[in-house]
């Protein structure tokens, strides 16, 4: 995959350069290489300033947040920052699906943390208008960290 960016990054070929950059990161993270995928994440938000094709910048943000807690040394308040970030976007961009995974992604932080209210204040409000259903697997998901609290 990083061969395959690479030589996209050579032809200067930017079109889902948000998402191929976002999916390598993803699998350096799964490979043990958290710290080499938010480098690419890194490079990806230098290249959605560059572009401003900010269409994947609310996922860039989650995904980095998510990457910063799996480095051999996490880093929760940055990773905090990071998918604050991500929920700030996704609202003033009114993308209801990121919001949602972001503010997922950020109750989990919190509830390991034991932070339970603050996980169910972001859950409820990013759940409005989303139907429970196997086609949208964040949404069962979310409605099962609230049911546990």
């Amino acid at each position: 995959m990083r061969e395959g960016l690479a030589l996209w990054n050579e032809m200067h070929y930017r079109l889902f350069a948000p998402l191929t950059g976002t999916l390598v990161a993803e699998c350096e993270a799964e490979a043990g290489r958290a710290e080499v995928g938010l480098a690419t994440l890194d490079a990806q938000l230098a290249a959605i300033e560059q572009t401003g094709e900010r269409w994947f910048d609310a996922e860039v943000h989650r995904v980095r947040g998510e990457l910063l807690l799996k480095q051999r040394r996490p880093d929760v308040a940055a990773a905090e920052a990071a998918l604050m970030r991500a929920i700030e976007i996704a609202r003033s961009q009114q993308t209801r699906m990121f919001e949602l995974r972001a503010s997922l992604s950020l109750a989990r932080l919190y509830q390991t943390t034991g932070r339970d209210d603050v996980a169910s204040e972001l859950l409820v409000p990013a759940l409005v208008g989303f139907n429970v259903g196997p086609e949208v697997p964040e949404v069962e998901e979310a409605q099962r960290l609230l049911t546990m609290h």
